[in-house]
Parts: C-alpha cells; sequence; structure tokens
C-alpha cells in the first residue's frame, strides 16, 4: 500500500515498522537531550572503540512526523575523550516515500551500507579512527597530534 504522510494511521504503522526493524538489528533508544524530539537509536561499534552508529528515525510522539520534506538518517559518530561527537560517515537519506511495506527495508539497507563503511575504517596508532578531511587527506579524529 501507497505511504500517506497526511494519514495518521500511516505515520503510526511506518513507527512501528522502523522500530521493530531497529531493535531487531539490535539498535537501542538513545535520549540525546532537549534539543531532539524524535527518536534517535544507536548501535556501538564492535571494532572501534568509541564509534555508533546512529538512526535519526522522524518518530515524534508515536508516530513518524506528517511533513513530507524530512527523511530517515543513518549516520555513524565518534565519541571523543572529551565527551563530544564528531561526524565519521553517513549514508543517502531515506525518504518516506512509496509502498509502506519498503521503506523500512531501504532504512535497512542503508544500515548495511553504514556498517561496512564503518569495518573499512582505520585506525590511528592512539586507538582513533582516521577521517578523511575534506581535502581527501586521512586523519586521527581524536586530534591526537595536537595534544
Amino acid at each position: 500500500m501507497d505511504y500517506d504522510p497526511t494519514n495518521s494511521g500511516h505515520r503510526t504503522a511506518l513507527a512501528t515498522d522502523i522500530r521493530a526493524t531497529l531493535t531487531g538489528l539490535g539498535f537501542t533508544r538513545k535520549d540525546l537531550g532537549a534539543g531532539t524530539r524524535e527518536e534517535v537509536y544507536f548501535r556501538a561499534s564492535t571494532r572501534i572503540r568509541g564509534v555508533e552508529m546512529r538512526i535519526y528515525t522522524s518518530i515524534v510522539d508515536g508516530e513518524v512526523r506528517d511533513v513530507g520534506g524530512d527523511s530517515i538518517k543513518v549516520c555513524a559518530v565518534y565519541g571523543m575523550k572529551d565527551g563530544s561527537t564528531r561526524g565519521l560517515m553517513k549514508e543517502r537519506r531515506v525518504f518516506r516515500t512509496g509502498q509502506l511495506e519498503e521503506i523500512a527495508g531501504r532504512v535497512k539497507d542503508r544500515i548495511r551500507l553504514v556498517a561496512g563503511d564503518i569495518n573499512g575504517v582505520q585506525s590511528c596508532r592512539c586507538g582513533g579512527p582516521m577521517g578523511k578531511s575534506k581535502a581527501g587527506k586521512d586523519y586521527c579524529m581524536d586530534l591526537c597530534w595536537k595534544r
């Protein structure tokens, strides 16, 4: 059935599908504080310390937002030693369009892509992950050369 963002039942069903998919893949809900209203799910990397994959679901108050312009985002972040986070990578957005049953499947596909990219990340000698600068050069995301 085609997803209709104006239909509250569709928005609730999609939120349920997304939650079930994420919990089935080992993701846990994370509270990011007062600035974030949507449900965010995360799963820590088993390979690189401090790296976690995050899914910004666009679920607010039990249903996905009715605004058609936003999307579901899949990314990986690195938790720095000072407590802040830095973006490590992101994948294309998952737009909530098309068949209701296919949207959660597209989220799963993006998760697989980011998980594969995380597995390709090299580690610095200090243990932090290596990121890519805008110029395409590798650098330590822990900024260990500055210490």
